[in-house]
């Protein structure tokens, strides 16, 4: 049973993301024939997460937070396609994308302690979320590819958030809390899952 919802949820994530995709790459493809860059939209993301704290600060609304978390995650996306597209990939562009994540991570963070989100589940979702992106960035220091390792890549933790911030107006705190918990759970499998993978990769190199 657990094998058959797994494989049900793996189709389906599976699904949403070839459509994510097409729809990114879409966009990318219009905008690579403009004057944008990567760059830009990177620090477009980020100045998007930026603006999101004090919307939040003004509305105390759960949904606003989920507008945010859309357009930065979107803008995000957008970057990496575009440099891929427009053949203008560089290592520093690259730098600059990851670090830029980390702070818009933190922002909505913030975001949720606003709203009312308690503090520790907080706190203990962006640690673990870091320690997934910090994993990523050492195995592949390492060699060790980890694209597509884990339940939980940047991708469904933003989706998490966005669950988190819609329920705060739709129902209440408490179940707010809870699914946070739960989202902090599943990145937390996801830390264990990389570090084991890249653990057994690391074992076959002398």
């Amino acid at each position: 049973m657990c094998v058959e919802s797994c494989a049900v949820r793996s189709a389906l994530l599976n699904k949403f993301r070839s459509k994510l995709e097409f729809l990114v790459n879409t966009a990318a493809t219009h905008i690579s024939k403009t004057r944008f860059t990567p760059n830009t939209l990177t620090f477009l993301s980020l100045l998007a997460s930026l603006l999101g704290v004090p919307l939040v600060i003004l509305t105390q609304r759960g949904l606003v937070l989920v507008a945010v978390i859309i357009v930065s995650g979107f803008l995000d996306a957008l970057d990496g396609a575009l440099a891929r597209i427009s053949g203008k990939s560089t290592l520093r562009g690259a730098l600059l994308d990851s670090f830029i994540d980390r702070i818009c991570e933190a922002t909505y963070a913030l975001a949720l302690l606003l709203l009312g989100v308690d503090v520790y589940a907080v706190l203990v979702f962006l640690t673990l979320s870091f320690l997934v992106s910090y994993l990523r960035a050492r195995g592949e220091a390492l060699g060790v590819a980890l694209t597509g390792v884990g339940l939980m890549e940047r991708a469904e933790r933003l989706i998490g958030l966005i669950l988190v911030s819609t329920i705060i107006d739709v129902a209440d705190l408490l179940l707010a809390n809870t699914a946070l918990v739960l989202v902090a759970f599943l990145t937390g499998v996801t830390v264990i899952q990389r570090f084991l993978y890249t653990w057994r990769q690391l074992s076959s190199v002398k």
